[in-house]
């Protein structure tokens, strides 16, 4: 898969099935507490910088695009239960707001909302494999993109896997201008 074109929002989920959910009203729940986990990533198709705080998720990112260089803004968790939303800031005044609706087996029923602002850009629900990955690319410009991976999962199933990075970063609003990053 290549760069999105300008000015477009890319979702991509791996390990996605159909949401079938069509009665919601009362959420049926399997796990009483969920980790979600948010990684925003700054990649840009010059250069060759990998960081090593990406692990293992490197070999993911360069088997989805042609980017030659992947930097790991920020890294951020959170525990939730069914119902319970939780907001994540993302690059380029960005806000994900996750709300698990109910879970069963192996996997999670989702509600996305993705915010530039006030105004939303995203409102999706899906279901997804608990460790599953679901990706959100957003393409100012066909030399960069900002990548937002999300994985859903038990917190012992997070405790059992390496993790992305060590460090939580905070990334500088983007402000729209040519060659900011």
């Amino acid at each position: 898969m290549s760069q999105p074109g300008p000015s477009s929002l890319l979702l991509c989920a791996l390990v996605l099935l159909p949401l079938t959910m069509q009665n919601r009203a009362e959420a049926q729940c399997d796990s009483p507490v969920l980790s979600i986990h948010v990684d925003s990533i700054f990649a840009r198709v010059t250069g060759s910088d990998i960081d090593q705080r990406l692990g293992r998720e490197t070999g993911r990112l360069q088997a989805l695009f042609d980017y030659g260089s992947y930097r790991l803004l920020r890294t951020e968790e959170a525990d939730t239960s069914c119902g319970q939303e939780v907001a994540f800031i993302l690059p380029v005044q960005r806000v994900l707001h996750v709300r698990p609706l109910a879970t069963h087996g192996n996997s999670v029923a989702l509600d996305l909302a993705l915010f530039a602002g006030a105004r939303a850009l995203l409102r999706q629900q899906l279901k997804i494999w608990k460790g599953g990955l679901l990706v959100f690319v957003v393409s100012q410009n066909p030399q960069d993109a900002y990548i937002t991976s999300l994985t859903v999962d038990t917190p012992q199933g997070f405790s059992a896997r390496e993790p992305a990075g060590t460090a939580t970063g905070v990334a500088s609003p983007w402000r729209g201008t040519k060659g900011h990053d």
